[in-house]
């Protein structure tokens, strides 16, 4: 009886005590000492991403070359084919001249042309035409190195053509920067290509990794690797005509075995992790599994793979024109314009331009991407976050 009542005076002592005992004036992340909000795993990533310089500074090239080449055609006064002007005899092979720059002296509109006293005489040059800016000999001939000032000599000097002409009066500024997105674009999709049959083949493969089906997919990925890539280009580009798409194509059908190889090696190590396990007991249907489940977990790496193949497909393509096999001349890449540059041109020092240009364009355009994909690797890959 004793107990009933001690029991019955605890509980009329709980009762009266004050709500406001029981009320936390924290929230549940001060309280357990934190002083931010969490973040999520992409949040991290950006965060690592934009503190590499390196990175961000690729990044900010490549949306500056991509606007440009998307906006530069559609503002140009010249087409991508056509000559300049009616006369367009007087436009071929003309230098770059920009305005101000050419106040100091660049980009001013001048060739450096190399004369004999009487072929100089022969030429006719108006005396403000032209400037003797040195002499040598060859095979004991005396040369003159002559700067011709180009646009006053066929008297067209309110024309500006930021990049010049090539040899037949088209402008190479908008030629460049149309290349540069085809190049762009060839990239993107070769890319694409790489990733979708990388992941479904490697996924497979990784999956159901020390099988019969593992075996028979490994073993042709190993003889696909075998052949020559060139040799697989070169037999297909005798049924396709040559496009954006189909070099693409090309490209992506040696490219993707990189990404299936990688692919394959996350899923091993995924495949017998708790989640999948779990997903498994509840019924979950292998392809579920996959899609659901493992590709996520690998989202990272397939980013950073995607952003190496760009590049690789960019210069590929270039390879590819530099030998010949390629777009034709109406649409060109980066690498149409540096062959056409190479096979056209008379005089390679005198017109170095033409080459210069194109390539350094390219250059910068897959130093950046690859740049940007180091950065995506440091920023994504989990081992590296202790820096």
């Amino acid at each position: 009886m004793t107990n009933k009542i001690d029991a019955a005076n605890q509980e009329t002592d709980l009762l009266s005590i004050p709500e406001e005992l029981f009320t936390f004036e924290k929230s549940s992340g001060d309280a357990e000492g934190l002083t931010n909000k969490p973040i999520s795993f992409w949040q991290d990533s950006m965060r690592r991403l934009f503190k590499n310089y390196v990175a961000v500074i690729a990044l900010t090239i490549i949306a500056i070359l991509t606007l440009t080449s998307i906006i530069a055609p559609m503002l140009s006064n010249y087409s991508l084919t056509g000559r300049v002007d009616e006369d367009y005899y007087k436009f071929a092979q003309l230098p770059a001249r920009v305005p101000v720059l050419e106040n100091l002296g660049i980009f001013d509109g001048t060739l450096v042309k190399e004369y004999t006293e009487a072929s100089l005489a022969e030429v006719g040059y108006a005396p403000d035409e032209y400037k003797v800016v040195g002499t040598f000999s060859r095979n004991r001939i005396e040369y003159l190195r002559v700067k011709e000032y180009t646009y006053k000599y066929l008297d067209i000097e309110d024309r500006y053509f930021i990049f010049g002409t090539d040899i037949l009066s088209r402008d190479i500024w908008t030629r460049v920067w149309y290349g540069t997105s085809i190049s762009l674009l060839i990239g993107f999709y070769a890319a694409i290509i790489d990733v979708l049959i990388g992941v479904i083949y490697g996924g497979v493969a990784g999956y159901f990794g020390g099988t019969k089906i593992d075996d028979v997919m490994m073993r042709i990925l190993e003889v696909l690797y075998g052949i020559p890539s060139i040799v697989i280009l070169f037999v297909l580009f005798m049924f396709l005509q040559p496009g954006i798409v189909p070099i693409a194509i090309a490209i992506a059908l040696t490219g993707w075995i990189g990404v299936a190889r990688m692919i394959r090696a996350q899923f091993l190590k995924l495949r017998d992790q708790e989640f999948v396990l779990a997903a498994r007991t509840l019924g979950a249907s292998d392809v579920r599994i996959i899609v659901k489940h493992l590709i996520p977990n690998v989202v990272a790496q397939i980013i950073v793979m995607a952003s190496f193949s760009i590049p690789s497909a960019i210069f590929y393509e270039a390879f590819l024109a530099f030998i010949g096999i390629g777009l034709d001349l109406s649409k060109p890449s980066l690498g149409v314009l540096i062959n056409d540059a190479i096979s056209s041109t008379q005089g390679a020092m005198t017109y170095v331009y033409q080459l210069v240009i194109p390539s350094l364009v390219l250059s910068i355009l897959m130093l950046s991407i690859n740049l940007l994909g180091n950065g995506l690797r440091d920023a994504l890959d989990p081992r590296m976050r202790n820096n």
